[in-house]
């Protein structure tokens, strides 16, 4: 542990006169005075059992939630004991990005088995694992559609509020202009797409389902797109692909998402994992790494970093993406998660989720609530009320549940998952009824 102790005082000085200054405080003399501390105060050091006692009465300031109802990005899913147990193991927790790569066959083989498990979900060629979340994967799909003469990049105002964020600070630096077309009736307008496709349109991109819950016509936008000669992008919920075609059925080019609804908590937002998986054609210009299986020079099975052209520690000066780690940690337990379940499992959770959704929707419809669009939805949906929003969502709030998300005065994006029963939602129905 000797490479970790401080410096001793003649090493300090050393240092400081081979760089041409007098101290440690010269180094920071560009930092304010009034800026600084004087003293740093610790208080006083506690036991093992004190700090249990400090940090239990903190997490006793938290509300937990009998019953959640929302959704909008982050999903309540039921994670199986044995992915938690798995997970837990020092030898998968400890784990990191293999920069000697074929020397941690282990990690190479969950993220080959990751690779493999999302090119089935999604039905593409080819997945990689180093995407920090969703909307960072739908940024990096655009840059990889787009090049010198092609740089619109096409999505509608039904997509996640953060993934167009993230789209905007990725494209203002690069003169790619995102054009972001209203939506028809909740769902993708097809025909103000068509109006805007042209010889500069680098790809279309929409999300399966969208921000509101509903489910697009994503054949018929992929042929509008290639029809153009632009690339079209999926963002999916990768547990909607169970029961819904996946992308490459649609024609896409790109299928992009967040792996959080796979054995990831919701944990306050983070950290999860973007699944990003494409066709053979755009692969090589896919970000990240991309692991293959091969053989050693004894016939034995072995695992090798195929693919990682864009990586910043490989071409630095030339590279397209700045990604460098490939939250193998988080992929990992996407992988228990689906060989956990299974294809079978998975389809089960979907349905349940599709079959809670319309029950409460039709519920909700019995005391006066509107759905504001009429169009298929997987397991969000969007409600209005003459009761305003707050209210509604105060008086579940004082009950143990966490209501949708408010979207306006009297607009509110319910979800539901295979985590409820019907008993949770008709308790929630005779909360909402009982507000005036």
């Amino acid at each position: 542990m000797s490479d970790y102790l401080s410096t001793t005082e003649k090493e300090t000085s050393e240092m400081l006169k081979s760089i041409g200054v007098n101290s440690i405080d010269e180094l920071f003399d560009d930092i304010p005075r009034d800026l600084k501390l004087k003293k740093l105060n610790l208080p006083q050091g506690k036991s093992q059992q004190e700090t249990m006692e400090i940090m239990t009465a903190l997490s006793k300031k938290n509300k937990v939630y009998d019953v959640i109802l929302r959704g909008a990005g982050s999903y309540d899913h039921y994670i199986p004991s044995m992915v938690k147990n798995l997970a837990s193991r020092s030898e998968f927790i400890t784990a990191y990005t293999p920069y000697q790569a074929e020397m941690s066959q282990g990690i190479l083989q969950a993220i080959f088995e990751y690779q493999s498990m999302i090119c089935n979900l999604t039905g593409m060629d080819v997945s990689n694992a180093s995407v920090y979340n969703g909307a960072n994967a739908a940024a990096e799909a655009m840059l990889m559609s787009t090049d010198r003469t092609r740089k619109v990049f096409i999505t509608f105002d039904n997509i996640r509020p953060d993934t167009l964020k993230v789209l905007n600070t990725y494209a203002h630096r690069r003169g790619i202009t995102v054009c972001v077309l209203p939506s028809k009736e909740g769902v993708c307008d097809l025909k103000a797409l068509k109006e805007h496709l042209d010889d500069t349109s680098a790809a279309v991109y929409i999300e399966q389902p969208n921000y509101f819950g509903l489910l697009e016509d994503a054949e018929k936008i992929g042929e509008l797109a290639h029809e153009a000669k632009a690339k079209f992008v999926m963002g999916c919920n990768p547990i909607a692909l169970a029961i819904v075609k996946s992308p490459a059925e649609c024609g896409a080019d790109i299928a992009v998402g967040d792996a959080q609804p796979l054995g990831l908590p919701m944990a306050f937002g983070g950290p999860y994992v973007g699944f990003m998986a494409c066709t053979e054609k755009e692969m090589r210009k896919m970000p990240g790494r991309i692991v293959g299986e091969t053989t050693d020079h004894d016939g034995n099975r072995a695992y090798v970093l195929t693919l990682q052209a864009r990586e910043q520690h490989i071409r630095r000066e030339k590279a397209f993406s700045n990604i460098c780690s490939n939250q193998a940690y988080c992929a990992l337990i996407a992988s228990m998660y689906m060989a956990a379940m299974g294809p079978s499992g998975m389809e089960e959770v979907a349905n349940a989720c599709v079959s809670y959704a319309h029950y409460f929707a039709d519920a909700l419809a019995s005391l006066g609530f509107a759905l504001k669009y009429n169009g298929e939805f997987f397991h969000e949906f969007v409600t209005v009320s003459t009761i305003p929003a707050e209210k509604i969502l105060k008086a579940l709030d004082k009950e143990g549940i966490l209501g949708g998300l408010k979207l306006s005065d009297n607009e509110i994006l319910w979800c539901t998952t295979e985590t409820l029963t019907k008993a949770d939602i008709d308790r929630a129905v005779e909360v909402i009824r009982r507000v005036k």
